[in-house]
């Protein structure tokens, strides 16, 4: 986990660009939040860091390839009567996407924003019980999001972009993110 943290960093630091796709644009968004997971075993909510990388297709469409892994957080307790044997344990997961987004113009830099496209990861689940075991599960499926964006460079002097969006991974997995783009 400390390896995607620091390739994160450094794709952060390294390539940020433009937030606000033109056709041909490139652009980076570092992202953190907090991601649930609806499950019987019922988790904490889990901290999550992410990267988009993106390129513009036109001015309001942009295919966008997500990364998101988890940091903290995911811990479940459950007790009889609802499982046979008492159980403790913690929630993990990366997820992956591909996307289709597009972004709509409000008015002096505020944008609302739609995607739509593929996901693919892994959520693991440890536990102290031993007759169950630790899992491991692969996630895929098609998956969505709203959010709204803002462009705020003029502002505060450069070409920041700030973009707060809800994702619905799959049936089970939803996130919160809100993502920061600087222009060095």
């Amino acid at each position: 986990m400390r390896r995607s943290v620091f390739l994160l960093c450094f794709l952060f630091l390294g390539f940020v660009g433009q937030a606000s796709a033109e056709r041909g644009d490139h652009f980076w968004l570092l992202k953190g939040g907090m991601l649930w997971v609806d499950k019987a075993e019922n988790p904490d909510s889990l901290t999550s860091l992410g990267l988009t990388y993106g390129y513009g297709i036109t001015e309001r469409i942009a295919l966008e390839i997500d990364y998101d892994q988890t940091l903290s957080g995911g811990a479940y307790d459950v007790k009889p009567p609802a499982v046979n044997i008492a159980e403790k344990g913690e929630y993990s997961m990366w997820l992956a996407s591909a996307n289709v987004a597009y972004r709509h113009l409000l008015f002096a830099g505020l944008y609302l924003k739609a995607r739509l496209g593929y996901t693919y990861g892994d959520e693991s689940r440890t536990t102290d019980n031993a007759t169950v075991g630790d899992k491991s599960d692969t996630l895929h499926g098609i998956g969505g999001a709203l959010g709204l964006g803002y462009l705020a460079g003029p502002l505060i002097g450069s070409s920041t972009t700030f973009e707060l969006a809800y994702t619905l991974h799959n049936q089970d997995i939803s996130s919160a993110m809100l993502g920061v783009n600087l222009t060095f």
